[in-house]
């Protein structure tokens, strides 16, 4: 069962983490747009994933610490007098590798749970190659690093909307009398 409750909620962070990729990639941001546009998505996917989980057993509690890690990192950022590169590609590339690895750790052990198990392993997989690319500096330059992050937000809300599909296609258990 989800732990953000109608699976339309899990859909709409992911909308709002595609929507923001978009813009991430299409955009030329300098280092302190950039900064801030990024924390300000951390900080409404993190608000909107601590107001719509249901805090119920492990997976609630897996989804509010990702919510709280995600808005304390956006104030972070924005808090920075002036975030450098280096602050804003290792933040980022550090959430996005732990998320991952907590993903596909669960997505593993809970496999039968997950009916897109391997397409979500390979997102995850893919989350944490751009992490480490972004932690690695491989990107070098702003426009880069906007591109890698861009790419890591597509990802990361398409995995959101799919599985929130696949919890609304579910076939419901019968209740219990």
């Amino acid at each position: 069962m989800s732990p953000f409750g109608p699976p339309w909620k899990l859909g709409v962070i992911g909308a709002v983490a595609v929507i923001a990729g978009i813009a991430l990639l299409l955009v030329d941001w300098t280092i302190a747009q950039l900064a801030a546009f990024v924390a300000m998505l951390l900080i409404a996917r993190g608000a909107l994933h601590l107001t719509t989980t249901s805090f119920d057993g492990v997976t609630g509690a897996l989804g509010t610490l990702q919510g709280a890690v995600e808005a304390g990192a956006g104030v972070l950022l924005l808090a920075w007098p002036h975030p450098t590169l280096l602050v804003l590609t290792v933040l980022v590339g550090a959430i996005v590798v732990v998320q991952a690895t907590v993903d596909g750790t669960i997505v593993g052990a809970t496999r039968r749970e997950h009916r897109h198990r391997t397409a979500r392993l390979g997102a995850d997989v893919l989350q944490v190659v751009l992490g480490v690319a972004l932690i690695a500096r491989l990107s070098g330059t702003v426009h880069a690093a906007g591109l890698i992050i861009g790419i890591v937000a597509i990802v990361a809300g398409g995995v959101e909307i799919v599985t929130a599909l696949s919890w609304r296609r579910a076939p419901r258990p019968f209740p219990a009398l």
